[in-house]
């Protein structure tokens, strides 16, 4: 589960601890919420098993850094912070979801994510190991180059499938669309994206009650306002995180990002676990309220 955890969390109390209570929906930072930077982030509901309150939500700060030397021009390096409320109900959750990052080489600006405010339906259990749900939600231009590019909203729907076979193990697929309404249909020279769709699974693995290691990917497919598909892209991050104290986790992981190869687009960077050109590396901090 990577960096920013909101622990989702519902009636189905199967574990004897946090994490197992988990049904996971995973995300990179860049997926999630429009950034330019390339820290993986998840997304976890969470109702703490203590107190069952309606409201629930969490902080996260981090720290992400590429692997070139910070006087070269490809050096990336940035605090970042995340955070989330969400409210609970019979008739489903309702979250609203900020964020943004400040890079401190080469006086890059900093600026906020797109904020997205999203609905979510209750669970529907087909067993006790194999769960559904359905979002929508929309995004709202709050990143630099989204207000750049004149976005004026993004319509979002989604689906979770999750399986959790046994205690220490959970999986998901999430497929998603989005739709970007921007004011214009180019920006500069160049044609915006208006459909986005979205494949993406995790796989988290509890080592122990306090410990886990998630691996989470990727798939992108897009097209831009005249109809043309762009390269295909994908996302790969790996985390470690583990839960130091009650409702604190610090994690450390890795992210890399980039295009598949479509013989009808063109040449693209294919797929490596690590690539210096787009791996990053951070470390995070996260509280829950």
């Amino acid at each position: 589960m990577p960096s920013t955890l909101a622990f989702a969390s519902t009636s189905m109390n199967q574990g004897t601890n946090k994490f197992k209570y988990l049904y996971c929906i995973a995300l990179t930072g860049c997926a999630l919420l429009g950034s330019t930077s390339a820290y993986a982030v998840n997304e976890y509901e969470i109702t703490r098993k203590e107190v069952e309150t309606n409201w629930s939500g969490y902080v996260n700060v981090g720290y992400t850094r590429n692997s070139y030397d910070s006087d070269t021009f490809s050096a990336y390096q940035a605090y970042n912070f995340s955070s989330r409320v969400s409210y609970k109900s019979d008739w489903g959750s309702l979250l609203l979801t900020l964020g943004g990052e400040k890079q401190t080489l080469h006086g890059k600006e900093s600026s906020f994510y797109d904020p997205l405010l999203d609905y979510r339906t209750p669970f529907h259990k087909f067993s006790d190991t194999l769960f559904l749900r359905g979002s929508v939600g929309v995004y709202l231009p709050g990143n630099h180059y989204s207000k750049l590019d004149r976005l004026q909203y993004a319509p979002r729907i989604a689906g979770y499938l999750y399986w959790t076979p046994t205690d220490s193990m959970s999986f998901y697929v999430s497929p998603r669309y989005r739709y970007n309404a921007y004011q214009y249909k180019t920006a500069g020279q160049r044609v915006l994206i208006e459909h986005q769709f979205d494949t993406l699974a995790d796989a988290q693995w509890q080592i122990t009650d306090s410990l886990y290691f998630d691996v989470t990917g990727r798939y992108r497919m897009s097209k831009n306002y005249y109809g043309r598909r762009m390269d295909d892209q994908f996302t790969f991050a790996q985390e470690l995180g583990w839960e130091f104290s009650s409702d604190w986790v610090v994690a450390v992981g890795h992210n890399n990002s980039g295009k598949f190869y479509d013989p009808e687009i063109g040449p693209s960077q294919g797929f490596e676990v690590y690539d210096k050109k787009s791996s990053t590396f951070y470390l995070s901090l996260t509280t829950y309220l």
